[in-house]
């Protein structure tokens, strides 16, 4: 089944962090968290995002291989906003893999450019989308402004914090901020204005 993608699921403020957001729910994982379940899914996650250049065609041991190797690329690259969203150091680990793999697709010719001005590749093979994703997050590190990285309090989605008090909460005013007041106002309901 394809994702039906939705401005909802763009809510990041930059391709990588849209990405880290391809699960339900970051805060509390169900067993149906995962919105990156097929190839199709991916495929169509990167034409929403406008990553693509045209619709590619695979193999399913090929489909298989870009679902693995696409959520590996989200998992580290959630585990260094996450950590810049905490002011936390950025694990080596994970920055020196996404930088390894971002090495792989400028080997293989996958980018045109990555410097100051952003990422140019569109992938047009499915081999190059996790090398191109990774270039992405790379890019990303070094050029976001760390202190405006957040992570929603609700359901732990990251985001850039383009907000003018840079006090933003949410991922979503009108998804986790309006659940978040409704589950506040039913609490003070519940107990009380004076509990």
């Amino acid at each position: 089944m394809v994702t039906p993608w939705q401005d909802g699921h763009f809510v990041g403020g930059h391709p990588i962090l849209d990405l880290t957001n391809t699960v339900f729910n970051r805060a509390h994982p169900a067993t149906d968290n995962e919105l990156l379940a097929a190839p199709a899914d991916v495929l169509s996650w990167c034409e929403s995002a406008g990553l693509l250049k045209k619709a590619l065609r695979m193999t399913d041991a090929a489909g298989r291989r870009l679902v693995t190797d696409v959520r590996e690329v989200r998992e580290h690259a959630w585990a260094v906003f996450e950590a810049m969203s905490r002011g936390d150091a950025v694990p080596a680990e994970n920055i020196g893999w996404l930088l390894e793999r971002a090495g792989v697709g400028a080997r293989m010719g996958h980018l045109a450019r990555l410097d100051a001005r952003g990422v140019d590749g569109k992938p047009d093979t499915a081999e190059a989308i996790p090398s191109v994703l990774s270039a992405h997050a790379v890019h990303a590190y070094f050029t976001l402004p760390s202190e405006r990285i957040r992570s929603c309090d609700r359901c732990g989605w990251l985001f850039l914090d383009s907000s003018r008090s840079g006090r933003r909460r949410w991922c979503s005013m009108s998804t986790c901020g309006n659940r978040e007041k409704a589950s506040r106002h039913r609490r003070v309901v519940s107990e009380g204005p004076d509990a």
